[in-house]
């Protein structure tokens, strides 16, 4: 920015314009991301859960299952090195959960024996937000395309209502911007475009429809990508269209969101714990059978 001074000066790196050509390589017409090592991961334009099969945190998230991390900000773990260090234990068998939680349950499930199972206390003073989130970096979806996105799940009676339930986000601009679906006022679903000027998608003033607690939902999603204002933005729940409207869907042109976040991504009602169950989780390019 040029103050008064006339001097310029530093304020913020949203992004780094060089980001694609230092993580990504093409060949053969295939997108790879450049792991740690050196090695190429193919990008994923499709990707499903149904979470069985596994019984802990550990069996999730690896190249092999397809969820690349996870997220467990708290109060006992309010910054990213606190519990970035909590999932390398947890990981690693070397350490348990100590008050947020992400792990597979079958104590409530809509179909098979397991079920993701998220819990979230309130943050405490000074935390934007509390999370217990899953999520995986390896996919790509950019400008033009379509994503088409369901899962199931269900609050308990009695629960906090989580904010937001599922992010669709690129991690290479500051803060992560990106479509997310938000329960508003913790009764109903809409979508909003976190970053910078953050427009809402809600349903129909005077004809909105709760998301009811203590059963199973499903919300069903599609999105045309664009950071012009013709995108697409459709919502279901439970097989009912609740929002068909058009609007911004990428806070920038060549932004590629790479990352798809479940769960309890967001939490910040006092006085409550949250519970977040998912399950039969679905993303990609292509329509999603109902």
């Amino acid at each position: 920015m040029q103050p008064e001074s006339g001097r310029w000066e530093f304020v913020q790196e949203v992004y780094d314009p060089g980001f694609y050509a230092k993580n990504y390589v093409e060949k053969n017409g295939a997108i790879f991301r450049k792991g740690g090592d050196g090695e190429l991961l193919p990008v994923k334009r499709s990707f499903a859960d149904d979470f069985e099969g596994t019984q802990r945190l550990a069996d999730l998230i690896g190249l092999k299952r397809g969820w690349t991390t996870c997220e467990l900000q708290s109060p006992k773990t309010p910054g990213v090195n606190d519990y970035v260090k909590l999932r390398n234990r947890i990981l690693k068998g070397e350490g348990d959960f100590v008050d947020n939680r992400i792990e597979p349950s079958g104590e409530v499930v809509h179909g098979g024996k397991t079920a993701l199972k998220c819990v979230a206390v309130p943050p405490s003073a000074g935390m934007v937000t509390a999370k217990a989130s899953l999520s995986t970096e390896l996919m790509h979806f950019v400008k033009g395309d379509d994503v088409w996105m369901s899962l199931w799940c269900q609050v308990p009676a009695g629960s906090g209502m989580p904010f937001t339930v599922l992010d669709l986000e690129t991690t290479w601009l500051h803060q992560h911007p990106g479509m997310r679906i938000v329960i508003e006022g913790g009764k109903y679903a809409c979508f909003q475009l976190k970053g910078f000027d953050q427009p809402y998608y809600r349903q129909t003033k005077g004809k909105e429809v709760i998301f009811p607690t203590g059963q199973w939902v499903q919300l069903r999603a599609h999105l045309l990508l664009t950071e012009q204002n013709d995108g697409v933005i459709e919502l279901w729940q439970d097989g009912q269209k609740i929002i068909d409207t058009h609007g911004k869907t990428l806070v920038l042109a060549n932004a590629i969101y790479n990352s798809i976040e479940i769960g309890i991504s967001a939490y910040n009602e006092q006085g409550n714990t949250a519970t977040l169950y998912v399950d039969d989780f679905h993303i990609s390019d292509q329509p999603i059978k109902k």
